[in-house]
């Protein structure tokens, strides 16, 4: 994980950490609706509306996954249409369903983080063994073969990304309606304290859109 990412991520904790003075955060900490980074529309996880958002649901994986029947790694393409299935899903589902530009943020970094911790740093192409036990099994899947990224998996890489999987969306246009480079700022400085590291993910985006 590159120096950005990795002090976003503690930043972030630090935000919903019950002793914040401390530098320290736990997962009891994160187990917030809709805070710091939990939302509806997880790949692996219910949304809240339905029971335990912290929790493994192979009904909701195996919805996601079930996209990739058939190849042998990951690719934006599918990606997108998957994570665009789990949405509508939600839509149709959860009469609570919150889903607004920060999470929608929140869903598409969860997405490029994933195929590039298990595929490298700007890489779509994961082995989908790897994948797999990562989400099902919770653990890094070194006796496959997977190793960490060589390059660090920067904001940069994940914002370039993350855009690359929207543009791909099914529903591109009214999504990328939202996208600009000063709404993404915005939202990510407050959800962050303010933190100027965040320019990195916010460059990532606005250059991959033209911005």
């Amino acid at each position: 994980m590159g120096a950005d990412f990795a002090t976003l991520i503690g930043a972030t904790g630090l935000l919903a950490s019950a002793d914040p003075l401390s530098l320290s955060f736990n997962l009891d900490d994160l187990n917030q609706h809709n805070f710091p980074t939990e939302h509806d529309v997880s790949i692996s996880r219910p949304d809240a509306y339905f029971g335990d958002a912290t929790a493994f649901n192979a009904s909701v994986w195996n919805d996601y996954i079930s996209f990739f029947s058939g190849k042998m790694s990951t690719d934006l393409d599918t990606t997108a249409i998957a994570r665009f299935s789990r949405f509508e899903n939600s839509k149709r589902y959860n009469p609570e369903l919150v889903f607004g530009l920060k999470e929608e943020i929140l869903s598409l970094a969860e997405n490029s983080l994933l195929l590039q911790t298990m595929g490298g740093a700007g890489s779509d192409k994961a082995d989908l063994r790897f994948v797999r036990t990562f989400i099902q099994e919770q653990k890094l899947p070194f006796e496959l073969g997977w190793r960490p990224s060589k390059a660090p998996i920067t904001l940069l890489t994940l914002g370039a990304m993350s855009v690359e999987i929207l543009k791909k969306s099914p529903d591109t246009g009214n999504e990328l309606g939202t996208v600009t480079k000063d709404s993404y700022k915005d939202i990510l400085i407050l959800g962050a304290g303010g933190l100027e590291i965040l320019g990195n993910l916010t460059q990532g985006i606005s250059e991959t859109l033209g911005l």
